[in-house]
Protein backbone atom coordinates (compact mmCIF):
# COMPACT_ATOMS: atom_id res chain seq x y z
CA UNK A 1 0.00 0.00 0.00
CA UNK A 2 1.39 3.68 -0.87
CA UNK A 3 1.88 6.45 1.21
CA UNK A 4 -1.53 7.97 0.06
CA UNK A 5 -3.78 5.05 0.02
CA UNK A 6 -2.02 4.38 3.89
CA UNK A 7 -3.36 8.01 4.81
CA UNK A 8 -6.99 7.82 2.77
CA UNK A 9 -7.01 5.12 5.47
CA UNK A 10 -5.98 6.69 8.44
CA UNK A 11 -7.74 9.75 7.60
CA UNK A 12 -11.43 7.58 7.23
CA UNK A 13 -10.46 5.22 10.44
CA UNK A 14 -10.24 8.14 12.78
CA UNK A 15 -13.16 9.97 10.67
CA UNK A 16 -15.41 6.88 11.20
CA UNK A 17 -14.85 7.26 14.80
CA UNK A 18 -15.51 10.98 14.90
CA UNK A 19 -19.32 10.06 13.78
CA UNK A 20 -20.06 7.53 16.22
CA UNK A 21 -19.70 7.03 20.47
CA UNK A 22 -15.81 6.90 20.28
CA UNK A 23 -12.97 7.18 23.37
CA UNK A 24 -11.43 10.60 22.77
CA UNK A 25 -8.13 9.82 24.62
CA UNK A 26 -8.25 6.48 22.25
CA UNK A 27 -8.84 8.27 19.26
CA UNK A 28 -6.04 11.19 20.63
CA UNK A 29 -3.27 8.05 20.81
CA UNK A 30 -3.96 6.48 17.64
CA UNK A 31 -3.85 9.78 15.98
CA UNK A 32 -0.19 10.53 17.26
CA UNK A 33 0.57 6.79 16.27
CA UNK A 34 -0.21 7.79 12.46
CA UNK A 35 1.58 10.94 12.68
CA UNK A 36 4.88 8.87 13.48
CA UNK A 37 4.02 6.31 10.66
CA UNK A 38 2.84 8.79 8.02
CA UNK A 39 4.07 12.34 8.29
CA UNK A 40 8.26 11.34 8.94
CA UNK A 41 7.92 11.65 12.14
CA UNK A 42 10.23 10.10 15.35
CA UNK A 43 7.86 10.64 17.83
CA UNK A 44 4.40 12.55 18.33
CA UNK A 45 2.12 14.50 21.07
CA UNK A 46 -0.81 16.69 21.36
CA UNK A 47 -1.18 19.26 24.19
CA UNK A 48 -4.55 21.10 24.54
CA UNK A 49 -6.09 23.80 26.74
CA UNK A 50 -8.03 23.07 29.67
CA UNK A 51 -11.30 24.34 30.90
CA UNK A 52 -8.79 26.93 33.15
CA UNK A 53 -6.79 28.04 30.27
CA UNK A 54 -3.32 25.99 30.67
CA UNK A 55 -2.44 23.16 28.31
CA UNK A 56 -2.11 20.02 29.48
CA UNK A 57 -0.67 16.83 27.66
CA UNK A 58 -3.14 14.88 26.73
CA UNK A 59 -1.87 12.02 24.01
CA UNK A 60 1.50 10.65 23.02
CA UNK A 61 3.46 8.19 20.87
CA UNK A 62 5.76 6.91 23.71
CA UNK A 63 6.75 7.35 27.10
CA UNK A 64 9.83 9.52 25.69
CA UNK A 65 7.37 11.66 23.70
CA UNK A 66 5.33 11.77 27.55
CA UNK A 67 7.95 12.64 29.39
CA UNK A 68 9.34 15.81 26.94
CA UNK A 69 5.84 16.77 26.60
CA UNK A 70 5.26 17.09 30.48
CA UNK A 71 8.57 19.19 30.93
CA UNK A 72 7.88 21.58 27.86
CA UNK A 73 4.65 22.29 30.11
CA UNK A 74 6.21 22.94 33.45
CA UNK A 75 9.19 24.91 31.65
CA UNK A 76 6.56 26.91 29.74
CA UNK A 77 8.86 26.87 26.94
CA UNK A 78 8.55 25.02 23.81
CA UNK A 79 7.32 24.67 20.21
CA UNK A 80 3.87 24.10 22.02
CA UNK A 81 4.12 26.73 23.81
CA UNK A 82 4.74 29.09 21.30
CA UNK A 83 2.48 27.39 18.74
CA UNK A 84 -0.53 27.95 20.96
CA UNK A 85 0.53 31.74 21.89
CA UNK A 86 0.93 32.46 18.16
CA UNK A 87 -1.66 30.47 16.89
CA UNK A 88 0.45 29.04 14.07
CA UNK A 89 3.07 26.50 13.21
CA UNK A 90 6.25 26.42 14.77
CA UNK A 91 9.19 24.98 13.10
CA UNK A 92 12.64 24.35 14.25
CA UNK A 93 14.88 22.26 11.80
CA UNK A 94 17.84 22.24 14.11
CA UNK A 95 17.45 22.05 17.78
CA UNK A 96 20.92 22.64 18.32
CA UNK A 97 20.87 26.19 17.05
CA UNK A 98 18.06 26.40 19.29
CA UNK A 99 19.44 27.25 23.06
CA UNK A 100 18.62 30.47 22.75
CA UNK A 101 15.44 30.26 22.12
CA UNK A 102 14.46 27.47 24.26
CA UNK A 103 17.41 26.46 26.60
CA UNK A 104 16.46 24.21 28.80
CA UNK A 105 13.90 22.30 26.15
CA UNK A 106 16.11 22.26 23.03
CA UNK A 107 18.99 19.87 25.36
CA UNK A 108 16.29 17.91 26.81
CA UNK A 109 14.71 17.09 23.66
CA UNK A 110 18.51 16.26 22.04
CA UNK A 111 18.73 14.14 24.94
CA UNK A 112 15.86 12.19 24.22
CA UNK A 113 16.91 11.71 20.54
CA UNK A 114 15.30 14.65 18.81
CA UNK A 115 17.27 16.99 16.22
CA UNK A 116 14.21 18.97 14.96
CA UNK A 117 11.01 19.81 16.14
CA UNK A 118 7.53 20.76 14.58
CA UNK A 119 4.00 21.67 16.47
CA UNK A 120 1.17 22.67 14.49
CA UNK A 121 -1.86 24.25 15.83
CA UNK A 122 -5.04 23.19 16.81
CA UNK A 123 -7.47 25.47 15.78
CA UNK A 124 -11.58 25.92 16.04
CA UNK A 125 -12.44 29.44 14.35
CA UNK A 126 -10.78 32.19 15.53
CA UNK A 127 -9.20 29.58 18.66
CA UNK A 128 -6.31 27.68 19.14
CA UNK A 129 -7.41 24.83 21.59
CA UNK A 130 -3.87 22.88 21.15
CA UNK A 131 -0.77 21.97 19.54
CA UNK A 132 0.41 18.28 17.34
CA UNK A 133 4.24 18.19 18.39
CA UNK A 134 6.09 15.98 15.70
CA UNK A 135 9.37 15.83 17.02
CA UNK A 136 12.08 14.12 14.76
CA UNK A 137 15.36 12.20 14.27
CA UNK A 138 15.97 14.48 11.42
CA UNK A 139 16.30 17.74 10.43
CA UNK A 140 12.71 19.34 9.94
CA UNK A 141 13.70 20.85 6.59
CA UNK A 142 13.52 17.20 5.20
CA UNK A 143 9.87 17.02 5.31
CA UNK A 144 7.86 17.45 2.75
CA UNK A 145 5.59 20.06 1.92
CA UNK A 146 2.90 17.35 2.01
CA UNK A 147 4.16 15.78 5.09
CA UNK A 148 3.27 19.44 6.59
CA UNK A 149 -0.16 19.06 5.40
CA UNK A 150 -0.33 15.79 6.39
CA UNK A 151 0.13 16.74 9.61
CA UNK A 152 -2.16 19.46 9.48
CA UNK A 153 -5.15 17.46 8.84
CA UNK A 154 -4.44 15.39 11.58
CA UNK A 155 -4.07 18.60 13.62
CA UNK A 156 -7.73 19.65 12.53
CA UNK A 157 -8.69 16.01 13.10
CA UNK A 158 -7.78 16.23 16.70
CA UNK A 159 -9.82 19.48 16.97
CA UNK A 160 -12.80 18.38 15.65
CA UNK A 161 -12.47 15.04 18.06
CA UNK A 162 -12.58 17.39 20.99
CA UNK A 163 -14.72 19.65 19.76
CA UNK A 164 -17.71 17.16 19.01
CA UNK A 165 -16.94 14.84 21.81
CA UNK A 166 -20.30 14.61 23.66
CA UNK A 167 -21.34 17.26 21.20
CA UNK A 168 -20.17 20.64 23.12
CA UNK A 169 -19.79 23.97 21.54
CA UNK A 170 -16.11 25.00 21.15
CA UNK A 171 -16.22 27.58 24.38
CA UNK A 172 -17.21 24.55 26.69
CA UNK A 173 -14.33 22.02 24.95
CA UNK A 174 -12.19 22.59 27.89
CA UNK A 175 -14.74 20.38 29.79
CA UNK A 176 -14.08 17.43 27.43
CA UNK A 177 -10.11 17.89 28.14
CA UNK A 178 -11.16 17.81 31.87
CA UNK A 179 -12.73 14.15 31.18
CA UNK A 180 -10.05 13.59 28.64
CA UNK A 181 -7.29 14.05 31.71
CA UNK A 182 -9.73 11.96 34.34
CA UNK A 183 -9.52 9.30 31.63
CA UNK A 184 -5.71 9.82 30.60
CA UNK A 185 -4.85 9.07 34.57
CA UNK A 186 -7.04 6.10 34.62
CA UNK A 187 -5.24 4.69 31.67
CA UNK A 188 -1.47 5.67 33.49
CA UNK A 189 -2.86 3.99 36.58
CA UNK A 190 -3.34 0.69 34.61
CA UNK A 191 -0.30 0.99 32.43
CA UNK A 192 1.69 1.11 35.92
CA UNK A 193 -0.09 -2.10 37.57
CA UNK A 194 0.88 -4.27 34.16
CA UNK A 195 4.10 -3.14 34.07
CA UNK A 196 4.72 -3.89 37.79
CA UNK A 197 2.69 -7.04 37.21
CA UNK A 198 4.80 -8.70 34.00
CA UNK A 199 8.23 -6.39 34.78
CA UNK A 200 7.22 -4.43 31.10
CA UNK A 201 8.29 -0.77 30.01
CA UNK A 202 5.23 1.92 29.90
CA UNK A 203 5.00 1.93 26.73
CA UNK A 204 5.23 -1.63 26.68
CA UNK A 205 2.31 -2.00 29.39
CA UNK A 206 0.57 0.33 26.95
CA UNK A 207 0.63 -1.75 23.93
CA UNK A 208 -0.50 -4.48 25.94
CA UNK A 209 -3.26 -2.37 26.90
CA UNK A 210 -4.31 -1.22 23.58
CA UNK A 211 -4.22 -5.40 22.06
CA UNK A 212 -6.22 -6.62 25.14
CA UNK A 213 -9.28 -3.99 23.94
CA UNK A 214 -8.61 -4.38 20.80
CA UNK A 215 -9.15 -8.35 21.64
CA UNK A 216 -12.16 -7.59 23.60
CA UNK A 217 -13.94 -4.51 21.79
CA UNK A 218 -13.37 -2.45 24.11
CA UNK A 219 -11.68 0.97 24.68
CA UNK A 220 -8.44 1.30 26.15
CA UNK A 221 -10.50 3.76 29.08
CA UNK A 222 -13.30 0.77 29.48
CA UNK A 223 -10.21 -1.39 30.22
CA UNK A 224 -8.28 0.31 32.61
CA UNK A 225 -11.06 1.35 34.56
CA UNK A 226 -11.85 -2.49 35.17
CA UNK A 227 -8.68 -3.01 35.80
CA UNK A 228 -8.03 0.21 38.33
CA UNK A 229 -11.55 -1.03 40.03
CA UNK A 230 -9.67 -4.55 40.46
CA UNK A 231 -12.90 -6.53 38.08
CA UNK A 232 -9.87 -7.46 36.05
CA UNK A 233 -6.60 -8.76 37.10
CA UNK A 234 -3.47 -7.45 34.93
CA UNK A 235 -2.64 -11.18 34.38
CA UNK A 236 -5.50 -10.88 32.18
CA UNK A 237 -4.23 -8.38 29.71
CA UNK A 238 -1.21 -9.61 29.09
CA UNK A 239 -1.58 -11.28 25.87
CA UNK A 240 -0.19 -11.12 22.52
CA UNK A 241 1.84 -7.85 22.15
CA UNK A 242 0.42 -6.46 18.60
CA UNK A 243 3.18 -7.49 16.46
CA UNK A 244 2.44 -11.33 17.35
CA UNK A 245 -1.74 -10.90 16.85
Amino acid sequence: MGRQSELNEAFASLTESLVGDFDLAELLDRLAAYCVTLCAAGGAGIVVVDKDGVLRDVAWSSEAVRRLERRQLELGEGPCIDCVRLGRAVIEPDLSAASARWPVFAHRAREAGFNSVRALPLRMRNRTLGALNLFDIGSANETTTADLRSAQVFADLAVLAVHHHRALPPELAGDNITRVLADRSVIERAKGMIAEAADLTPDEACARLLAHARRTVQGPTEVAAALVAGALAPTAVLGPVPDEE
